[in-house]
Parts: structure tokens; sequence; C-alpha cells
């Protein structure tokens, strides 16, 4: 689980001056299948831990020490050189892991030295007799992401974690090389690391930069190669290659954590003066047949929880921030109304697996208590080299599909019903730019089916229904859209449903999807998982 000092180091604000950068060594030939090549032979000898410890006295920062260290204005690399510029972060605190940094040009590898003058120290160099480090902790890439001046739009920090940011947003969700039996009971997670880094230098008018980094821990190495092209919607190509050491119980790719603390839905919900605190709300899994499926995320009490979703060639996946109002977060500071969703579109070696959300109990923001992984079907064999490749979409709204969206779920007691369980969705759909033929036509709300499943058979539905709230959010329509011009404006459905559970139920696996006249689904297809209100 990744905790506060993720987002306080990357958001640590430095003043620099330009700093001369000088080739530690002549340079080595590189290229992206040499650094298969070394995985390989890794891969094929016992795991051998970094041998270079963190001075202790930079282990024992407090967090107000290592944020006196700050990177100087003007010293990032290639500042003069290219649209993209390099800073790097120092170790301390938590930040306990060295790194080996290269520059690439002209398919020769250079060390990126460590530079005292980059680093304003303030008063932590009190004494000589303080050794610095001779390596880097991590980096971060800065490019004219939303004025002429430079932002900050990608970081790798801390094991094999890694954030992206398109234009206009701030950091939320992360990602991770590898997860290795995330959330198995009694079974301890490993974290391999990036130990190197090839970092190619860009051109003049590089629109995208490119890294080489390789992987390493105790049960696989591997080599990965991101080609990361900045912009409204930041764009991520993965070429990866990995080999396993030994067996792990649960090998996972394209693994992601992120932070569900409360939602409009949470019961009960924190003594907290915001409506909602959450870094992403839903997962979206865009299936192989065509369809979709929208899992809302909750937070659990004292357990984890656990849902494995069997899938056949996916189209994509993606941890959503789909409630993007102020209204629903009011808070100015952390902007959780600007936090990214990001989307998994597989491109080589996901045609059978299982997506796992795993939703683990927290009591703050500080932590990140929600992991999505895809867990191949058929797992890598131990020393045998297995490649995929996978495309990264950091944006700030996954664009508007023909179906109906899942918009909010809530839940509460029918009036005078405290044995039965009223569920309330909204359903949105955007217009379509261009129509497409199999939009959804406008039909009235009678005519709209909601077709609700209960896992238990013992758990009555009694009601279904579906009302029209087009307009009804204080959207003041302007005098020549008609209510029922759906091509011009967005259309709000609520269903509500009403369900009685067997007493003594602990859990309730439920779906709810549009169904119109002619029998074609028109929504997405909601899944929740109900358990009774922990404040009743």
């Amino acid at each position: 689980m990744r905790s506060l000092w993720w987002r306080l180091l990357l958001g640590f604000v430095g003043f620099f001056f330009p700093v001369a950068t000088n080739a530690a060594s002549e340079g080595v030939a590189f290229s992206f299948d040499q650094l298969r090549d070394e995985a390989r032979r890794l891969a094929s000898a016992p795991y051998v831990p970094p041998s270079e410890e963190v001075g202790e006295y930079w282990r024992n920062l407090s967090y107000d020490q290592h944020r006196e260290i700050e990177f100087r204005e003007g010293a990032g690399l290639w500042m003069h050189e290219s649209p993209f510029s390099l800073e790097f972060f120092h170790v301390g605190w938590l930040a306990r892991e060295l790194v080996d940094l290269f520059e690439v040009k002209d398919n020769v590898a250079r060390a990126i030295p460590f530079i005292k003058e980059r680093f304003d120290y303030g008063n932590l160099l009190s004494s000589p007799e303080i050794r610095l480090p001779n390596r880097y902790a991590g980096w971060r890439a800065k490019t004219f992401l939303n004025s002429k001046d430079r932002e900050e739009f990608l970081v790798f920090l801390g094991a094999s974690y890694f954030r992206a940011i398109p234009a206009h947003s701030r950091y939320g969700v992360s990602a991770r090389a590898l997860s290795i039996n995330s959330g198995l009971k009694d079974v301890p997670e490993e974290f391999p690391s990036f130990s190197k880094f090839y970092i190619e230098k860009p051109e003049g008018n590089s629109k995208s930069l490119v890294t080489n980094a390789l992987l390493n821990g105790p049960s696989v190495v591997g080599a990965y190669r991101f080609t990361t092209t900045p912009g409204m919607t930041t764009i991520m190509d993965v070429e990866a290659e990995i080999t396993l050491r030994q067996p792990v119980q649960q090998l996972g790719l394209t693994p992601f954590s992120s932070m569900f603390w409360f939602g409009e839905g949470t019961d009960p919900k924190p003594y907290d003066f915001r409506p909602e605190v959450h870094d992403s709300d839903a997962l979206l899994i865009a299936t192989g047949e065509g369809g979709y499926l929208l899992r809302p995320l909750e937070v659990t009490k004292d357990e984890t929880r656990h849902c494995v979703f069997t899938l056949k060639s996916p189209r994509s996946w993606s941890l959503l921030q789909r409630d993007r109002a102020f209204a629903s977060y009011k808070d100015p500071e952390a902007r959780y109304h600007q936090r990214p969703s990001v989307t998994v579109e597989p491109l080589e070696g996901f045609e059978d697996g299982r997506v796992h959300l795993i939703e683990l109990p927290t009591t703050a923001e500080t932590d990140d208590n929600i992991v999505t992984t895809w867990e191949p079907a058929t797992p890598p064999q131990v020393g045998v080299p297995f490649r995929f490749r996978y495309r990264l979409l950091w944006r700030a709204e996954i664009p508007p599909c023909h179906l109906f969206q899942v918009r909010s779920t809530s839940s509460g007691h029918p009036v005078e019903r405290p044995n039965q369980i009223l569920m309330v969705l909204e359903f949105e759909k955007k217009p379509s730019q261009p129509s497409r033929p199999d939009d959804p036509v406008w039909i009235r709300p009678k005519e709209v089916e909601p077709v609700v499943t209960l896992s238990r058979d013992d758990a009555k539905l009694i009601y279904a229904g579906v009302v029209d709230l087009t307009g009804s959010y204080g959207e003041d329509l302007p005098s020549d859209i008609e209510p029922r011009d759906g091509d011009r404006m967005n259309r709000i459905l609520r269903v509500f449903f009403v369900f009685e559970p067997a007493e003594g139920t602990e859990e309730i696996d439920m779906s709810c999807e549009l169904r119109d006249p002619g029998g074609r689904y028109i929504s997405e297809k909601w899944l929740y998982l109900w358990r009774p209100a922990r404040g009743h």
C-alpha cells in the first residue's frame, strides 16, 4: 500500500539554477535488446539485494527535514536543449532506494552523476562529516504541459511505482510494473524495484520521452520500455519482457493503486466536511464482446474485499474518477475533481485472464487502499521470458460512448420499510459526436426496462422503475432546445429498485442495466456487492 510519503515527495517545489552535466564515463553501447539480454542473465542467477545502503543520517531524516532538500531552479537536465527536462529526487526519510540513471544518446549510455550543487540543503549539511549519497532516489520529467512554463507530468520513485498526468490535472492513481501476491491472505506481497533507468535524450522537437528500465526482485527480473507523450491525454506505450526466478502464487500485470476513503454512498460517512474523498470512484471494463461493466468502488471496514472478473480478450479496463464536479468534493487544496482516470489498452499478451479489484480498509485519505491488476490465465513459466505490450491513457475523462453511463450510486430504506433496501442509480447519456447508428433513441422512461439481478434466491426484488431527471440539476436549457432533443444535451435517467434481503444476509451480488423496447441493452452494466449498512 502506498502511503503519504509518496504524495509529499511528489509535491516538492524546487528552486533551480543551471548546472553543467558531465558524463561519468565514456559510455557504453545501449539498446532495449541489450537490456532484455541483461535481464535474462540476471534471471538465471539467484537474487542479490542491493549492497549499498543509504547512510544512517539520511535514513533518519524526519519528514520536515527531508522537505528542506530542494532541487535548484534551472538545474534540470536538458533544460536548454529539449522540450523535456529531468529533475532528481534526493534520498532521505522514506525514500531509501538508490537507482542508477543513464542518459542515452546515439545508442550510447552514459551515467548521470550525482551532483551536490543540484540541491539546496537548507541547514542539513551543518557538519563536514555527513557523507553525501552517490546516486539519486528517482526522477521526474517536466515539459510545457499547460503553458509556456515547464510543469511536471511524469515521475518514477520507489520500487517500481510511476505516475503520470494529463494537462490540467493533479496526481492521483499510481501505476507499478508488476504486482506479486497482492491481497492474498497470509502471503507476503513482493515489491520488485526498478534498479536502472536508461533515459533517451529527446531531440529539440520531440513529442515523446522514452525510458528504459531494469526491474529486479527476488522472484522476477524484467526489462521495460516506456514511450510517454504528454498532452490533454498523456499516452504511455509500454513494452516489457519479464522472467520468473521462482514460482509466485499470483502475478499481476499493469497494477494500479488508488485511494477511496468515502463517497456519496458510504455509510456511515466519516466525520469530515467534504461530501466525498477519493482519487478514483469506479472500475470500468470494456469486454471483448462489446459491453461495458461498471463497478463502483467502496471502502471496507475491517477486511479486505477481493473481486475477480474473468475475461477473454478485453478491450480495456480503467480506474475512473468519473465524478468531475467540484461540488462533490469541495476541496480547493486537494482538488479531487482534477484527479485523472487511467485506462489500460492491452496490445499483446492479454488474451485470457482475470482483472482483480482489491479494496482494503482505511481510515484516512493518506493511504492507497484500492488495487487493480491483470492476472494471465496461463502464468509465465519459471525461466521462460514472457513478453507483453500495453498502452496507458492518463486523462481527465473517459470519452462518452454510445451507451448510458453510470453516474452515481446511492442506497437507503424506503419510507417505513426498515427491512427493505432502496437502491438509486443514475445513468447519463452524453451526445455522441458524431452521432452513431446504434445510439439509444429518445424514448419515454416507462419504455426503458431496468434489468436487475440478485445473486441470492432468498432476496426478493419488490419493484424497479425509471424516471427522467434530464435538466433537473439546475441546468437551464436554451429556449430552442426541447427536453426530447437528445442529440444536443445530456440525458439523465434515475433507476430505483427495492429489494428485501433474507434475515441474516451478509452480502448480495447484484447488477442492473437498461434495455429498450426492442430488447437492446442501452447502458453500461452496473455491478455491485451489497452488504448491510454498518451504521444501522
